[in-house]
């Protein structure tokens, strides 16, 4: 069932034996779980069933370390979460992601890929994903596609594309139907009160952008907020513990990591013998149903050799004007954040003039790229190689609260993503071997010719908002914030089932794992109901 928690009388109390906070795709895929078992469960939701800015901008937040898009538009608050704008991208994490790499520090979950494999199998269906496997077989083997030609390190990846599903409008139905669950929209979760001895929550404080205030109580908890809000909320919970919730020891909102995504490269001369299933993407087809989509990436073995991160490429359609190197300069990558500045309704930075003078200064090149934009250049569009790179967990990327307030009176997130050298190097390393191997399979391969920043990355190197690692998982309190089952470590009825208990992110996107997980906890707590 379905209620507004603006018509709650102010000050009201609510009662269930399980209280999920934050209705995306983990809350709902937990809440399904509980569907027709004699178990009373509430599922909050900051937002309503749409979109709305005044609730969206309680998402605002300071930004103090590495650039990072606002962060108001990296995550969508409304019933379903970001699977409203999510492109659909599947991948279970790697085998090897689970294991401790000596060339990591704090890498290594407590739980392995065989731990979760059966939680993958349960989540296919939620995605509306089929049977098909992730693991490249040998019609797969890109040594099909090399005329005998060896290749150094570089082999299949396939995601699996949900249609994509949005959880919001597919699952409303169900959620409404269940009698034993109950959805408060416009509910916002603002303190997580425990009791006196700090051990256990009490209940959930909630507030409306109306002004009304209520409490919710049950006998576990679950926060579903994502990367972002479960360690806010956590960390604005201070009545009993000054810190926070979960933050004996200082972790909590640390290991900030999030994938890394650039444009890299052209290709041409795509050798014929290629399959159909590594050219499917185009960025431009909103809510296209691309089923298995073949990208590339380094094996484990060659990683372990090499002491590497996990890496990805795609093979995207692109307008030839977004492959010209001057697409991405500094001056033009600024433009275009300050373009999605003003597509969001935000008044772009006085720098727009001084940017404006220096691209008047190159006519030649603005000349040229404008150019591949003419009606008939533009119908040639191109293969680029999108670049997804996995990032090392930091301790020194963070988020903490900022002074600022939002309109429910909770401090904002101040984010400081801070990337590491190794990071840099393991893209470099990725990118010579891929561009080496292409070369081998017939591939004629140019590279961008980036500006680069301060630290040596390409400026047109952006986050693609899968904010991991700030309540990271561990089997002790002093390297963790929760445990391998998800559970708060010494809060024993709060469970976290987010992609901020990632220890490592991998380089496969998180959607399929955050619910993978959820659906784990969800049996963790049906287990506990029964004792």
């Amino acid at each position: 069932m379905l209620f507004d928690a603006r018509s709650l009388a102010h000050g009201q109390k609510l009662h269930a034996d399980v209280c999920i906070v934050g209705a995306g795709a983990a809350g709902i895929a937990i809440a399904r779980e509980f569907m027709r078992a004699e178990v009373k469960v509430i599922l909050l939701e900051g937002g309503g069933l749409d979109f709305d800015h005044r609730t969206q901008s309680l998402y605002q937040g300071e930004i103090s370390g590495r650039d990072f898009p606002s962060l108001e538009f990296t995550r969508r608050r409304q019933f379903g979460g970001s699977t409203a704008t999510w492109f659909g991208r599947c991948r279970p994490l790697d085998e090897s992601d689970f294991e401790r790499h000596e060339w990591v520090p704090a890498s290594g979950w407590p739980i392995s890929y065989s731990d979760l494999k059966p939680y993958y199998e349960r989540a296919k269906p939620l995605f509306e994903l089929d049977d098909a496997g992730y693991e490249s077989n040998s019609l797969d083997q890109l040594e099909n596609y090399t005329d005998g030609n060896a290749l150094e390190g570089i082999e299949t990846r396939i995601f699996q594309f949900s249609p994509p599903t949005r959880f919001g409008e597919r699952y409303k139905g169900d959620l409404q139907s269940a009698r034993n669950i109950q959805v408060f929209l416009h509910a916002n979760a603002t303190n997580i009160e425990l009791g006196k001895d700090g051990n256990a929550v009490a209940g959930i404080r909630c507030s409306t952008l109306t002004g009304k205030n209520f409490l919710v109580h049950a006998s576990l908890f679950v926060l579903t907020l994502g990367g972002l809000e479960t360690t806010r909320l956590m960390l604005a919970s201070r009545d009993v513990h000054a810190d926070g919730i979960g933050n004996q020891h200082d972790l909590l909102g640390r290991f900030f990591m999030d994938h890394l995504s650039f444009f890299d490269a052209e290709v041409r001369d795509i050798p014929e013998r290629f399959p159909a299933s590594f050219f499917k993407l185009d960025y431009s087809v909103p809510d296209n149903n691309l089923g298995l989509v073949h990208a590339l990436g380094l094996s484990p073995d060659y990683r372990r050799k090499h002491g590497l991160l996990n890496a990805g490429a795609f093979f995207v359609k692109r307008p030839a004007y977004k492959l010209h190197d001057l697409f991405f300069s500094k001056d033009m990558q600024h433009l275009v954040r300050i373009s999605e500045m003003i597509r969001h309704a935000r008044p772009p930075s006085l720098k727009i003039f001084e940017t404006l003078g220096r691209l008047s200064s190159r006519p030649h090149m603005i000349t040229r790229m404008l150019a591949e934009r003419l009606p008939w250049r533009e119908r040639s569009s191109r293969f680029g190689i999108q670049i997804q790179l996995e990032c090392a967990p930091n301790p020194a990327s963070r988020i903490t609260l900022s002074e600022k307030r939002d309109a429910l009176g909770m401090n904002r997130i101040d984010l400081d993503w801070r990337l590491t050298r190794l990071d840099l190097e393991s893209y470099r390393h990725f990118r010579r071997v891929l561009f080496d191997d292409l070369a081998r399979m017939g591939f004629q391969v140019r590279g961008i010719n980036h500006d680069l920043d301060d630290e040596g990355w390409p400026v047109s190197a952006v986050p693609l908002k899968h904010h991991s690692g700030t309540t990271r998982m561990h089997v002790d309190p002093r390297h963790g914030v929760v445990d391998e089952a998800c559970r708060v470590h010494n809060v024993n009825n709060l469970f976290v089932a987010s992609s901020s208990v990632f220890p490592t992110i991998g380089m496969a996107n998180p959607t399929l794992t955050i619910a993978a997980l959820a659906i784990r906890v969800a049996d963790t707590i049906k287990q506990r109901l029964q004792h």
